[in-house]
């Protein structure tokens, strides 16, 4: 797996996830440090990029949720941006798409915490 984090927004407020590859039992702790990386540093906007993110186990979901969790508590969001139709499915059936938003553009997640 590959990992990193950049900001965007007008006041760099917004931390974008880039992930590419496997979230499993060997990469998940790397997954969980950077995150917790992002929200220790006081921002809350997250967009997690998962265009080639190939696959994600359950221990990798139950960050996603987390982070969901604490986005919210501290006024800010969690947003998925790019997800491949199987990842999409995984997180439909998982029904994180009731609570998440997903994007198809950048800029479009980006906007949608400023609004």
């Amino acid at each position: 797996m590959e990992i990193s984090v950049r900001k965007a927004g007008p006041n760099q407020e917004v931390a974008i996830v880039d992930i590419e590859g496997v979230v499993d039992s060997e990469t998940v702790d790397d997954f969980q440090k950077t995150i917790n990386g992002v929200l220790e540093d006081g921002c809350y906007n997250v967009v997690l990029n998962l265009e080639k993110m190939t696959y994600i186990n359950t221990a990798g979901l139950s960050i996603i949720a987390d982070t969901f969790k604490t986005a919210q508590q501290n006024k800010g969001a969690l947003k998925i941006l790019n997800a491949t139709d199987t990842i999409k499915e995984l997180l439909d059936v998982v029904r994180f798409t009731k609570i998440i938003d997903l994007f198809e553009s950048e800029e479009a997640a980006v906007e949608s915490f400023v609004k």
